[in-house]
């Protein structure tokens, strides 16, 4: 098998726009010629191919074989299905519903397609194929097995001259590459994890399951970021919500409060605007302490639900944030009342240990900050780091940014989850 074949897939879906996507994900992973396997497969570092089988493709497959691959990573099967026959074929369905719809590709005999599943998230397809009995089992001695520890291993051999193409998976579910009907069983049912289609043990080199996920997030941040830029198509509508859900999840906590602190101080250097407190006065009171650079208020939650490594490293971003902004910090233990107070200027401490402990109740907080708003302090924005899991104020009359450990978004402000 001459490997320029796969080369030139990999070619062709970075100069094509609707492929370009896909390409740069395929990007991430190095191709690895194996006999010992069947047909295809990944394990998130590299794509091991079977000579024969990739010599027997035509260019559109051999194109079609490398995006669905890349997929599996992307799509991030390894950490969302389970390691098992039903899981691979869940993500199969799903990853050949969107490679389907996209030219110049096609999908090679054997491949698991159907329109049942369309739009279907992986989890649901896994749920669907789980309450499907399993067809009685028929000896082959023929049948290979996918010793890789890898994604795919799904494609089937040639198809047979009446099109009709006995899966390689390992069940017999297979169907004809324009996914119209099920073929006849005709393959053994893997008895073990390890059967063709499915996940073998992990490779002795094999990376850990969260250093995986964090790289395949980020490259399909990439992969987004450079098909946009390119102006070479978008990401399909089904990895655009994976993508909206990385994005959250990859935000870094710390570099937002940070650029919130320098924004809202940067933005708000005006502070002629008079107190609200005397806005009815027949004279406008300036606000005091104009020349200053405002006021930024830190809420720590104390009612249990922080736990001591987050608050130990907000109270070091605090007094980062006031050296190098020159801001003043006042910052509030509360729980369901302000329970401690503490007013702060750069190369001040925070003090480590919070007060408090009861309920939750969030608009003591806002509240003791809108008072100090009315008798003219200049407060730039606040920030909470919280759980939110409590009562919330209705609105705020200055900028917030809740730093939340749970999965709740607040009704008010920008709401950062802390990975």
């Amino acid at each position: 098998m001459n490997p320029i074949k796969i080369d030139k897939a990999r070619d062709w879906s970075l100069r094509t726009p609707c492929a370009v996507f896909y390409g740069v994900l395929a990007s991430n992973l190095r191709d690895v010629i194996d006999p010992s396997i069947p047909t295809a497969c990944t394990d998130g570092k590299v794509i091991r191919w079977n000579p024969e089988f990739v010599a027997g493709l035509s260019d559109e497959e051999t194109r079609f074989v490398l995006l669905h691959e890349a997929m599996h990573c992307g799509l991030g099967h390894f950490w969302r299905l389970p390691i098992s026959t039903d899981g691979n074929k869940a993500g199969d369905y799903a990853i050949n519903a969107i490679l389907s719809r996209i030219p110049g590709t096609k999908m090679p005999a054997g491949g698991l397609l159907d329109a049942r599943f369309a739009n279907m998230a992986e989890e649901e397809i896994l749920a669907a194929i789980a309450q499907k009995p399993k067809p009685e089992p028929k000896p082959d001695p023929e049948q290979a097995e996918d010793g890789d520890g890898g994604r795919g291993g799904d494609f089937g051999k040639p198809a047979p001259a009446d099109g009709q193409q006995e899966a390689e998976d390992g069940d017999g579910q297979g169907e004809a590459a324009d996914g119209q009907g099920e073929a006849e069983d005709g393959q053994q049912e893997a008895e073990d994890e390890g059967g063709c289609g499915g996940f073998s043990e992990p490779a002795p080199d094999a990376p850990d399951e969260e250093g995986l996920q964090d790289r395949w997030e980020a490259a399909v941040l990439q992969a987004d970021y450079v098909s946009k830029s390119l102006g070479q198509g978008n990401a399909p509508a089904e990895m655009q919500r994976m993508i909206d859900a990385v994005k959250i999840s990859s935000v870094s906590w710390k570099n937002e409060m940070a650029e919130f602190v320098r924004s809202q101080i940067a933005t708000r250097s005006d502070w002629s605007r008079s107190s609200r407190r005397m806005a009815g006065a027949p004279v406008i009171y300036p606000r005091r302490k104009k020349d200053r650079p405002g006021l930024v208020v830190f809420v720590r939650d104390t009612s249990g639900s922080i736990d001591g490594k987050i608050l130990s490293e907000f109270n070091s971003h605090i007094e980062t944030a006031m050296a190098e902004t020159g801001c003043s910090a006042l910052v509030l233990d509360a729980d369901a009342v302000v329970c401690g107070e503490y007013r702060l200027e750069a190369g001040d401490t925070v003090p480590q240990t919070a007060q408090g402990g009861g309920g939750t109740d969030f608009r003591p907080a806002f509240d003791r900050a809108a008072a100090l708003a009315e008798d003219g302090e200049q407060i730039a924005g606040l920030v909470y780091l919280t759980d939110l899991e409590g009562a919330e104020p209705d609105s705020a009359d200055f900028p917030v940014l809740w730093l939340c450990t749970g999965n709740a978004t607040a009704r008010t402000g920008r709401t950062v989850k802390i990975k």
